[in-house]
């Protein structure tokens, strides 16, 4: 019985050990089944990641940025391909003795080259874009685990010329401002992919090699800007800051029958080739991205709520004290004393004092209107990056005096993008246009893929209101402040403005500091294009008439004696009636046919200015509806200029 019992309990143990046994193993089971689990749908994509970094070097380099030229076809970029040093740490023998050689050929710090040498990575970038004559010296040295890559590398043939307008890249061809900045996209294209096989030590497979994809050029941009007028404008300007001392200056040039941007210059300028060597502020583009008060030059929104609101008529009559008169609380000055002046020489001579008692009578919630109507304290809309909105604030935020110093260009702030587009508003007769800076987008083969539309936002006065403003303007330059602005050649019209400055940390405004600037049209019954010439902070009294208008004055007398006399001396008088004709005469139209198959010329892209056959602007329905002041004429306002009343619901039919 004894050995009976015995056998039992070996056997019952013998039956526990298997029992645990596969109590256990099937527990590794399940432990190895989870971790497995665990690494391929938890960790998986990381481990696969570093996996990828282990057994690849992957590089992409930036494809051929497509071109940006002005509207003549004239490149303002180009690429030029450049070897770029590169290492691959792993492979380099002697960290010491390959820094040195970088050194001394290369120039810059030992030390940084010795600390890239050793970074646990597969690449590294040890200089991008490097001279031919270093990249041949560096290469007869055959270091190893140095090698070299080819890239494109931005350049700039036309140096500072529209510069602030086309911007720059960086060393990656990324834009950073202006077009190349705004039209970064379609200009990138696709980027090409080069991967190297790597082994267990790090090391470049010898087969095969490389694999590479192929990358895909960007697509060209056509600017409005003519080359011609923009240097124009830049020389001119240059000569107007530097014969005031003055701290900056913006010129802007537009097509006021289609919008688009002639010319847009800032100083100070730079070299987009070499921009370190000049400050950011160098950079800024001043024409959309400064504000500043505009002065008397603000005077025509004023006279337009005057004219169309029957507040005032071309005979009132205002009595303009002795330099100096209290209007409400306001107490206004004049540069001169000038007595009694009827509305028109109110214009012409640039009274404050009159203006601010035609403001009085237009009202706030009126005036505030048209300043809105004429695109003031809001986005004009072009496609450019940086644009400040401006200031113009609500009536129920003015001061009793508000009405009065808004009359006559104080407490609003504009920029010059703005202000142009008013006065082109005012020469096409009475519509606010969508300022244009891009003109096409080109395939790699010279198709157009992309035209953007002409549109005129809203009309902001009648037609007839627009034409006496234009004849006062002629005047101004005629016999009034602007003068100096005249041109022997062709009749000019425009308006000065002299703004004073305020200075943070300075109550009120800064003594001495001043904005001043003239805004012109050419010829002036029958405009071609508009000019605003902005100086910032010029020595001495700072008058527009005295600084900007002789620089307006200049602008034309080279563009009707030159290559560009086209602009103004077109004399073929379509440019009476935009509302009922609905053409842009004289405007240059858009791209309107493409290139042959097979590969890109530029002179086969078609302007319809460049064949005489001015395009009809394409108004956008939906863009044009009546707001503000002009909803109140659309009802049935009067005119108080012919006396007759007009009805205006509809936007414009071409």
């Amino acid at each position: 019985m004894r050995s009976r019992t015995a056998r039992d309990d070996r056997g019952n143990t013998h039956a526990r050990r298997i029992r645990v046994a596969l109590i256990v193993g099937l527990g590794i089971w399940v432990f190895i089944a989870g971790r497995l689990a665990m690494i391929q749908l938890v960790h998986g994509p990381r481990l696969a990641s570093c996996a990828r970094r282990q057994q690849f070097a992957e590089v992409v380099l930036a494809a051929d940025r497509g071109t940006i030229y002005d509207r003549n076809m004239i490149p303002l970029t180009d690429n030029l391909t450049v070897s770029s040093v590169c290492a691959y740490p792993h492979e380099v023998e002697s960290t010491k003795n390959v820094a040195h050689a970088l050194a001394k050929v290369l120039g810059g710090s030992y030390r940084d080259y010795q600390s890239k040498l050793r970074e646990d990575r597969n690449f590294v970038w040890i200089a991008r874009q490097v001279p031919p004559s270093k990249a041949e010296r560096l290469a007869e040295m055959a270091l190893p685990g140095i090698d070299f890559l080819t890239e494109s590398k931005r350049v700039y043939p036309q140096g500072r010329h529209g510069a602030h307008v086309v911007g720059l890249t960086d060393v990656d061809g990324n834009g950073l401002c202006g077009v190349e900045l705004q039209m970064d996209e379609p200009l990138t294209g696709a980027r090409e992919t080069v991967i190297h096989f790597l082994d267990g030590a790090g090391r470049r497979t010898p087969a095969p090699a490389c694999t590479k994809v192929v990358p895909k050029d960007g697509e060209s941009v056509v600017l409005t800007i003519d080359l011609g007028l923009q240097s124009i404008a830049e020389v001119e300007l240059e000569r107007a800051v530097r014969e005031w001392e003055a701290k900056a200056g913006s010129i802007v040039i537009q097509d006021p029958w289609s919008g688009e941007i002639l010319a847009m210059a800032s100083w100070p300028s730079f070299d987009p080739n070499n921009p370190s060597r000049y400050s950011v502020e160098s950079q800024k583009n001043r024409v959309v991205t400064d504000q500043f008060e505009p002065g008397s030059t603000f005077k025509v929104v004023t006279a337009s709520a005057a004219l169309e609101t029957g507040a005032a008529g071309r005979n009132s009559v205002y009595w303009a004290g002795r330099g100096k008169k209290r209007i409400g609380p306001a107490l206004i000055h004049d540069v001169k004393e000038r007595g009694w002046l009827v509305f028109d020489d109110a214009l012409v001579y640039s009274s404050n004092v009159c203006f601010a008692e035609i403001a009085c009578s237009v009202g706030d919630l009126l005036l505030y209107s048209y300043a809105r109507d004429f695109g003031f304290g809001s986005p004009t809309g072009i496609d450019f990056p940086g644009e400040a909105r401006g200031t113009l604030r609500e009536p129920d935020s003015w001061s009793r005096r508000s009405v009065q110093t808004i009359g006559i260009g104080q407490e609003i702030a504009v920029t010059a993008l703005q202000l142009v587009g008013a006065y082109s508003a005012i020469a096409n007769g009475g519509h606010l246009m969508e300022p244009q800076i891009v003109k096409a987008v080109l395939s790699e083969d010279g198709r157009i893929v992309d035209e953007p539309r002409l549109t005129a936002v809203r009309r902001v006065i009648h037609p007839d209101v627009a034409a006496v403003l234009r004849e006062l303007l002629a005047m101004t330059a005629e016999r009034g402040t602007g003068t100096k602005a005249q041109v022997a050649e062709v009749a000019v019209g425009g308006k000065t403005g002299t703004a004073q400055k305020v200075v943070p940390g300075i109550r009120g405004f800064a003594p001495g500091k001043h904005v001043s600037s003239f805004a012109g049209m050419v010829p002036a019954h029958d405009p071609r294009f508009v000019c605003l010439v902005v100086i910032d902070e010029p020595k001495g009294r700072g008058l527009g008439g005295d600084v900007a208008a002789p620089a307006f004055s200049r602008i034309v007398e080279r563009v009707v004696r030159g290559p560009g006399h086209e602009y103004v001396m077109a004399g073929d008088g379509h440019g009476t009636d935009f509302v009922t004709a609905g053409i842009a005469p004289g405007g240059p139209g858009v791209a309107l046919a493409s290139t042959r198959a097979g590969g890109f010329d530029a002179t086969e892209v078609v302007f319809a200015s460049e064949v005489g056959a001015a395009r009809s602007a394409e108004i956008a329905p939906s863009e044009c509806a009546e707001d503000g002041a002009a909803a109140l004429l659309a009802d049935g306002g009067t005119f108080p200029v012919s006396g007759e009343s007009w009805s205006d619901g509809v936007p414009v039919e071409l």
